[in-house]
């Protein structure tokens, strides 16, 4: 549970720079990054699964990032490390499947709506934070 709420807090404080000004605080991911190695020592869940969600999330939009060569910035591919790092691969999947559709279809809306051009791109960050919470409702 604890985990969770410092997931979510670090999530929403990730949303709101990153709808703001288009960046997500280096500083802010460090805060999580370090909260999640406290609660790894205090024995809250486990280092492995932790390391794996990490991994493949962090890998994953690592990738992307070098390949897609806008769409995606670094700070995109810290967050969803650390969400990889708190949830574990499959979870984190989960949230990174959601935040991405959402993405998608807020952009297409927009696009559509004559509102938004390509080049812009679509702050992430909230449509993780708002991907989390729903899974974690559920």
């Amino acid at each position: 549970m604890i985990n969770e709420i410092i997931l979510l807090a670090g999530l929403a404080a990730a949303a709101w720079t990153d709808g703001r000004s288009r960046r997500i605080p280096n500083g802010l991911l460090l805060v999580l990054f370090f909260a999640r190695i406290l609660l790894l020592i205090c024995g809250f869940s486990s280092l492995i699964a932790s390391l794996a969600g990490m991994a493949t999330l962090g890998g994953l939009l690592f990738f992307l990032y070098l390949f897609l060569h806008s769409g995606i910035g670094a700070g995109d591919v810290k967050l969803f490390a650390m969400i990889g790092f708190y949830l574990g691969a499959e979870a984190a999947l989960r949230v990174l499947f959601l935040a991405m559709a959402g993405a998608l279809v807020w952009g297409l809306i927009a696009r559509l709506r004559g509102g938004r051009k390509q080049e812009e791109g679509i702050p992430i960050a909230p449509f993780a934070f708002v991907a989390k919470l729903i899974l974690s409702l559920l």
